[in-house]
């Protein structure tokens, strides 16, 4: 079976949905060979996990190899829902792939009133509401709604010009691990940005055991924060069947999961996790994250 028919079939995986509305991917045709010199793998947003492709992201990815080499790889082909990647495996050993300098969609806040506000576009004037509200006569505005919540967005052309604003990028990592021959120690972390330090080898999993990692940013453990876990499985399987129950990282930013099925398995974050209060300053830095993992039988 060719490279390209084993990424169509993988897109085939089954659609979930959860609280993380969104995450990147990166999947690999394979996750252990003893052959061969190159494989190929796609990476995708899936708006509703798991696995299915709901719309590309620009990214280039960098392969570091088993003796710590980087190596930069493009893309193959660059699709509307995915991309389609090769890299080369020269050596035996683990190789990381990983999603390099990928973001998304930029935000911007306003503090106004005591609340940071995220900033919307303004709408453009339409010429025959226009003509229309000016032939009417005035009319006294309407009460708020004694229920009425605090308002979580302003209009650009309603920022007061003495605001503080603030601009959010939103930062997006998939990564996965690919062994040829036998497993190889793991990269070091840069301690730069969000990183996920494996403490378990990705590529060493079998069912019934546990993955366990610590999530760090900038090198500092990141404690209470959820991730979920979701299992590839048939399309004809029930939810419960596919979606895992998520875990949450301790005081030291560590967490384990447990396999009680063979399969792979796509684990997603954001960081920092929504904050529903708008009196505080949000984050210049936002973190949607991916691993996708294979457990044998």
């Amino acid at each position: 079976m060719n490279n390209w028919l084993k990424i169509a079939l993988l897109t085939s995986l089954p659609v979930l949905s959860h609280a993380h509305t969104m995450s990147p991917f990166l999947l690999p045709e394979v996750f252990d060979t003893n052959a061969g010199q190159n494989i190929s793998f796609q990476s995708a947003i899936t708006i509703e996990k798991f696995f299915i492709p709901g719309m590309n992201f620009k990214t280039s990815y960098v392969v570091t190899e088993p003796d710590g080499q980087q190596k930069p790889v493009t893309a193959a082909a660059t699709l509307k829902r995915f991309n389609i990647a090769e890299m080369d495996m020269p050596k035996e050993g683990t190789y990381q792939i990983r999603t390099q300098d990928a973001v998304g969609n930029s935000g911007k806040y306003a503090l106004v009133d005591g609340r940071w506000l995220r900033v919307r576009p303004a709408r453009a004037p339409n010429p025959q509401q226009q003509a229309t509200r000016a032939a009417e006569p005035a009319k006294a505005p309407a009460a708020a709604p004694a229920n009425n919540q605090p308002p979580r967005m302003i209009a650009a052309d309603q920022v007061p010009a003495n605001a503080q604003t603030l601009e959010v990028t939103n930062h997006l990592i998939a990564e996965s691990y690919v062994t040829k021959g036998k497993p190889s120690p793991l990269p070091k972390l840069t301690n730069k940005g969000f990183e996920v330090k494996l403490l378990t080898h990705p590529n060493e999993l079998y069912e019934g055991e546990s993955l366990k990692l610590q999530v760090l940013v900038d090198g500092k453990p990141v404690p209470n924060l959820e991730l979920d876990v979701f299992k590839g499985a048939s399309s004809y399987e029930p939810n419960e069947k596919r979606e895992m129950p998520h875990v949450s990282t301790n005081a030291k930013g560590e967490a384990e999961i447990k396999f009680s099925d063979d399969g792979i398995y796509l684990i997603t974050t954001s960081y920092p996790e929504a904050n529903p209060d708008a009196t505080k300053k949000p984050a210049t830095a936002n973190y949607t994250y991916g691993l996708t993992v294979q457990v044998n039988e």
